[in-house]
């Protein structure tokens, strides 16, 4: 025997429909922002096309992240590239030196890998000297203004000095390059999240060490 649906039943139904579809409901704000990140993902990829363009895309997409964070993003298109307009002389300057240092670094320990281990070693130290800081440049010049000597100190010495969250940040980048390994194609739009995830820390940290300010 089937049973009449009442009109209360009628009403749940027509309610937890109206709720599912809600701007406020936490998954579809979730799903919301998702697209949002992962649409700026798109954009730095086609930004970085160039390559020497790849850190001004980071420190938009890095000023998105942010924003998201603080629940203060505005329209995507509008604010990523008003902030990669704004950066790219500085931007293309720190991109170019990490460039040329992590691949003479990279020559090198590939060089003195079956020649001189000893300087294989120095190589790969070395590099990561250069590496360490480069995961907090981009997320530091997004939120702050200053000189490229200046974000490079205070990159050197956020990353050694918080090593905790350098090693988070690295692990994020190394699962990132899996995924993209794995599935090739989510290049086009992985990197919003993952920088979301990076962004993550980087904001409790520098909340917590006053170099954060509110976007």
């Amino acid at each position: 025997m089937i049973l009449p649906i009442s009109i209360y039943e009628k009403r749940g139904i027509h309610l937890n429909i109206q709720t599912l579809f809600d701007p406020d409901n936490a998954v579809w704000s979730f799903l919301q922002k998702f697209y949002s990140l992962s649409l700026a993902g798109l954009l730095w990829f086609i930004c970085s096309l160039p390559i020497i363009t790849l850190g001004p895309a980071t420190i938009a997409l890095y000023r998105y992240s942010f924003a998201v964070l603080d629940g203060c993003e505005s329209y995507l298109f509008k604010s990523f590239f008003s902030v990669f307009a704004k950066s790219l002389r500085q931007g293309i300057a720190v991109t170019l030196q990490l460039l040329l240092a992590t691949s003479f670094l990279i020559f090198d320990a590939w060089f003195f890998l079956n020649t001189i281990p000893i300087l294989f070693f120095v190589a790969v130290a070395l590099f990561l000297l250069v590496l360490f800081p480069g995961l907090h440049l981009f997320a530091l010049m997004s939120i702050k203004a200053s000189t490229i000597k200046g974000f490079v100190s205070q990159a050197f010495y956020l990353s050694i000095r918080h090593l905790s969250t350098t090693v988070t940040l690295i692990v994020i980048t190394c699962l990132w390059f899996l995924s993209i390994y794995a599935l090739p194609i989510s290049i086009l739009f992985s990197a919003g999240p993952a920088c979301i995830l990076s962004a993550m820390f980087l904001r409790a940290l520098y909340k917590r060490i006053d170099v954060y300010k509110t976007i």
